[in-house]
């Protein structure tokens, strides 16, 4: 089974690398001897099928074609409207602090999500919760049923480079979440009876929690497989990336833009 997961990021890294490097490499038997080193018409084959059926699961998705295909010529093109955005957010996310990286992962909640309120956590407190948002799942309820119809969004993200995230990032996340709902976390207290977690979550043993995991790179084969088991989303870099080009929040945005749009975000106490 850790085969089959290693391999899907592999290929993951691959459509990456073409996304990003299409003006350079346009076809997918210059993309497979870049990756791999080596000519396998065989292979380039099996490659070549399987970006179609990724890019046909992303216009199902997003409701846009990225990608054009030739399959006698096994060249392609980039849609030109999105290439900028995929650049300057693909940098952004590689060049960005982690400190800024966890303020992205909350505009995330905002413009994916769509949460209502977003924020970061404080870093020198954060018990594993890196950032935070709520949104109403209930329809046409009173008033004072709408005050208990909060679906809180929490997570954790990990700012890597060349390093997938490992099952103990996932069971800390998992352990967050527990401490979290049994109003446990170990931030100073007033007192010894005081139970406080953040000034603006309000949360209880039956108040609804989607966790998430946001990574700038990928998960290791069981760290994946751990998030499926648990009921973590997990957002790779490849998902960021699209989910915030297709999103349109960055579009048409500089690096500089998109770097000060992130560090508004603020951070709850």
């Amino acid at each position: 089974m850790g085969y089959f997961y290693e391999k899907e990021k592999k290929f993951r890294e691959i459509i990456e690398k073409l996304l990003i490097y299409s003006d350079e490499i346009d076809n997918v038997c210059g993309l497979y001897e870049e990756v791999y080193g080596k000519e396998d018409w065989e292979e380039i084959r099996k490659l070549a099928e399987e970006i179609s059926l990724f890019f046909d699961a992303v216009k199902e998705s997003y409701d846009y074609s990225l990608l054009e295909l030739d399959t006698d010529t096994l060249i392609y093109k980039v849609d030109r409207h999105y290439k900028s955005d995929l650049i300057n957010i693909t940098k952004v996310i590689e060049e960005i602090s982690a400190d800024d990286f966890e303020k992205l992962c909350a505009l995330f909640l905002k413009e994916i999500v769509k949460c209502e309120s977003v924020n970061a956590t404080q870093r020198s407190h954060d018990q594993g919760i890196d950032f935070v948002g709520y949104k109403r799942y209930v329809q046409c309820l009173t008033t004072e049923e709408q005050n208990n119809n909060i679906l809180y969004v929490i997570g954790q993200a990990k700012h890597y480079k060349g390093q997938c995230v490992g099952t103990g990032e996932i069971r800390e996340l998992a352990g967050s979440v527990y401490l979290l709902k049994s109003n446990d976390f170990a931030k100073k207290r007033s007192s010894i009876s005081d139970k406080v977690i953040y000034n603006n979550l309000n949360i209880d043993a039956f108040t609804p929690i989607a966790p998430y995991f946001i990574t700038s790179d990928y998960f290791s084969d069981y760290a994946y497989i751990l998030c499926k088991n648990a009921a973590i989303i997990a957002i790779d870099r490849l998902s960021l990336i699209l989910n915030f080009v297709f999103s349109n929040k960055f579009n048409a945005m500089s690096q500089k833009e998109i770097i000060k749009e992130i560090q508004k975000v603020k951070r709850i106490n």
